[in-house]
Parts: structure tokens; sequence; C-alpha cells
């Protein structure tokens, strides 16, 4: 198992590093204004990735899969790869005809957006970029078939292979907003394409399977959870366009970093323990949850207050690579990265509890408890659209400190306890905050503009606030011995 988590956790980091250099390519390439037209176009094939791609697909069918035997899990994969393709198609064409409505309502009145030029950018862009969903879609499929077999290196070469190729379309064509569209729909069906040597003997069959029918009755409730969280999305889209240039890039910068982090130290272990969790029920899930809980949190705790102390220092060192940025986009996504550092914790524990529910089956109480989080985060977003883009984005680190405890509680239910956790989150949570006091005080001392300015009190800041993590986890009693231990896999051996 360890193994198996090390190699996601490493594809993922491979993959998240290259993001960074993808996200440093594009502020350096582009101006303020196309960013921010490529950053809108961008959330409309997200706006059903989730529904069409990783999340029902992913967590609908790795069960499903598990539970046909092989010959049949087979037939079924190829029917319900020809069966998404369709779907994909035809959402590919209805999004190419409402391409302007749907711009229409991501991007709100009165936006520098909405200028005529600008909004048939976002128009333009939205178009070469929605092929990007089937490409993303079919690759979760291709992920799915392969992690219900307990394989793992396609799923880490895909991402790999998006943003090598995105890098590549960027660099050899700088400041053309057409091959900028075209280096992610390039990107996602490459994704796809090279999972494919892995599946062999695979093939699309236009036929259907019987179990077609619990297939999708397991993905409705995700399409229900992944309709509100992106409700979510266009929210926050239209909130951000409110704002002056460089705002809707600097968001996305922060997020990227933020995706990173979760993406390391929270999503790829889930992913890798999913498999073993589906087998088990009750104490026994308790007890091999325990010790990824332990860790993990510990480690997410002390990178969001990283992320809190040094967020100028991160977004100059990582977007700044090839060029200075703005002012205003420096300053926009210093902002978001530190309001998002307050948010890794809450949000890096619920992904390891959300697929604890999930593989007990209780899909109906993980939505109902997710769709209340996504209301509540919406609603945080639009009562706070005019407080600036920090306490704006404090929304999210409260919308899911309240998941926390709708999903414990709902574990809890199950037989699944973890009376030890909240305790130890909030013993984590004021450890994290004194790694973030030397950064806080560093950026009083040192502002920087330059990505070799901001590498010394990164550097610095790091050591330090690294330091007063241990020192303050010390008096409070946290376990540190537990991030020594062998790697995030389970914590039962008779599991």
């Amino acid at each position: 198992m360890l193994r198996k988590v090390l190699l996601v956790m490493g594809g993922t980091l491979a993959s998240r590093v290259l993001g960074l250099l993808r996200q440093a390519v594009f502020n350096a390439l582009y101006p303020d204004a196309l960013k921010d037209a490529f950053n809108v176009a961008y959330r409309v094939p997200n706006l059903l990735r989730e529904l069409l791609a990783e999340g029902a697909v992913q967590n609908a069918l790795i069960p499903l899969l598990k539970s046909l035997p092989e010959p049949e899990a087979r037939a079924f994969a190829r029917r319900f790869a020809a069966f998404l393709l369709g779907v994909n198609l035809l959402v590919l064409g209805l999004g190419y005809l409402l391409a302007p409505q749907v711009a229409g309502l991501l991007v709100a009145q009165g936006s520098h957006l909405r200028e005529e030029e600008a909004f048939l950018q976002v128009v333009g862009l939205t178009r070469l970029l929605l092929p990007f969903l089937l490409g993303i879609s079919m690759a979760a499929l291709f992920s799915a078939l392969l992690q219900a077999e307990e394989r793992f290196l396609p799923y880490a070469l895909g991402p790999i292979a998006f943003n090598l190729a995105a890098i590549g379309l960027m660099a050899l064509f700088p400041g053309d907003p057409t091959f900028l569209g075209l280096s992610v729909s390039l990107g996602g069906l490459l994704q796809a394409l090279v999972q494919l040597p892995f599946l062999r003997g695979f093939r699309l069959e236009w036929r259907l399977h019987p179990a077609f029918g619990p297939a999708l009755l397991r993905m409705g409730p995700f399409a229900f959870t992944t309709s509100l969280r992106q409700f979510l999305n266009l929210v926050l889209t239209n909130v951000l366009t409110r704002y002056p240039p460089a705002a809707v890039t600097g968001f996305y910068n922060a997020e990227v970093v933020f995706q990173m982090v979760l993406g390391l130290f929270a999503t790829s272990p889930a992913i890798a323990l999913f498999p073993r969790m589906s087998a088990l029920k009750g104490a026994e899930l308790a007890r091999f949850l325990e010790g990824p809980l332990r860790r993990l949190s510990l480690l997410q705790a002390l990178l969001g207050g990283l992320l809190l102390g040094l967020s100028p220092f991160v977004v100059v060192l990582l977007f700044g690579l090839f060029g200075p940025l703005t002012p205003e986009n420096r300053a926009y996504s210093a902002q978001v990265l530190a309001a998002m550092g307050f948010a890794v914790l809450p949000w890096g524990v619920n992904t390891l509890l959300l697929r604890g529910l999930y593989a007990l089956g209780r899909v109906r109480e993980a939505v109902g408890a997710s769709a209340l989080v996504f209301l509540l985060n919406t609603l945080g977003y639009w009562l706070l659209k005019g407080a600036g883009l920090f306490l704006l984005n404090l929304a999210t680190a409260l919308a899911g400190w309240l998941g926390f405890f709708l999903y414990l509680r709902l574990l809890q239910r199950e037989g699944v306890g973890a009376a030890y956790l909240p305790g130890l989150l909030l013993r984590a949570y004021l450890a994290g905050l004194l790694a973030a006091l030397p950064g806080l005080l560093l950026q009083q001392l040192f502002p920087v503009r330059g990505a070799l300015e901001a590498l010394p009190p990164l550097l610095l800041g790091g050591g330090l606030g690294l330091l007063a993590f241990a020192l303050g986890a010390l008096a409070l009693g946290l376990p540190l011995k537990a991030l020594l231990a062998r790697g995030p896999a389970g914590g039962s051996k008779g599991a």
C-alpha cells in the first residue's frame, strides 16, 4: 500500500510542479486582460468537468467495477466509454452554440470583461476550450478502469502529459489567444491518449449493459453535488469579475498552489487508500484511517500556516520566474493565497473523511452534507463580495470547518469513530498559525518584486516557520513522531 501511495503522490508532485511551471509561463507571456478572459472561459468546461469526469466517474464507477466479474467489468467499460463519448459530443455542440449566453452569466455587469472586444475574446476562448472537457472526461474514465485494478501509474502520467503539451504550445506561440485555448484542449485530449496503451484490447462498443442503471444511479448524487459546486464556481467567477483587472488571474494563481498542496497531501493519499477502504466497515475502517489522519493533518496544518505567512514570496517566486508580475497581479494573488492558507487543513482532512463515506456506500449522506457546505460557501462569497479578496476567500475556510463536523458526525453514525480528531485538528491549527508568524514579519521587512529577491526570505521564513511549528507542536502535545512513521498508509495491519 505504501508503494501505491508514494506512486500517486510522486505523479501528483510531478504534475503539480509542471502545473506551476505552466502557470508561470502563462503569467509571463500574456497581458492581464487576456489572462482574465482565459480564466473566465476556462470555467465553462470546468462547470461540467466533475459531472462528466473526475468526481462522478471515478467515485461512482470504481466500487461498481470492483463488484463485477472481470469479463463483465471489461464489457461494461467498453460500452460505458461509448456512452460517455456520445454525451460529451452532445455537450460540446450545445456549448459551442450557447457560449455567448454562458459567458454572460459568468461576467458581471460593469466588469472590464463586458467591454465588446474583451467579451468576444471570452466567447472565442470558451469555444476553443470546450474539447478539453471531452479529453478530461475520457481520461477520468480510463483512470477509473485502471484504479479499479489498483494500477496507478497511468493516472500519474496523464496530468504530466497535459501540462507538457500546454507549456509547449504556449511557449511556441506566445501572446496568441488561439493557441492559448488550444494548448489546454489538446493537452486534455493527450491526457486521455497516454492511458490507452495500458488498457490492452480496449475498444468502444455501442451497446447497452445491465450495469448502466446502477452506474447512473451511483452518478446521480454526484451530479447533484457537482451542480451545486459548479453553481458556487459560477457565483465566484461572477464576483471576481467585479474586481479590477488581474483579480481573476490572481485568484487562479493562488488556486493552483492551493490545489497542489491538497493534491499532494489529501487527494493523492485518498485515491490510493480508497480501494482498500471500500472493503472495510465500522471500527476496522476507523483503525485504518487513524494513521493517515494523524500524519496528514499535521502536514496540512504546517503547510497552511506557511502559505498564510509566506504568500507574497511564494507568488513572486513561482509565477514571476519568466518575467515580473504586474503589481496588481502580485497583490491579488498574495491576498487570495494567504486566505486559502486557512482552508488547507479542513479541506484536506475532509477529502479523506468524504472518501470514507463513499467507501461505506453512504452516498446520499455524503451528498447532502457536501451540498450544504457548497451552498454556505456560495452564500459566503456573495455576502462578502465587496469585502476584498482576502476576506472573500475566508468563506472557503469557514465552509471547510462546517464540512468537517458534518462528515465526522456521519462517519460516527456508521461506527467509524474518531473522537480524537477535533482536538487534534485544533492543536494542529494553532501550531500552523505559529508557523505563519515568521513569514508575516518578513513581509514587513522584505518587500519583493522579482523571483530571485523572493528566495532568501522564503527560505528563511520557511525554516523559522518549521521551527515555530515544531516548538508549538511539542508545547501542545501533538504527535510529531507520526510524521516520521511509515508513510500515509492505513493504520490497521489487519486491513
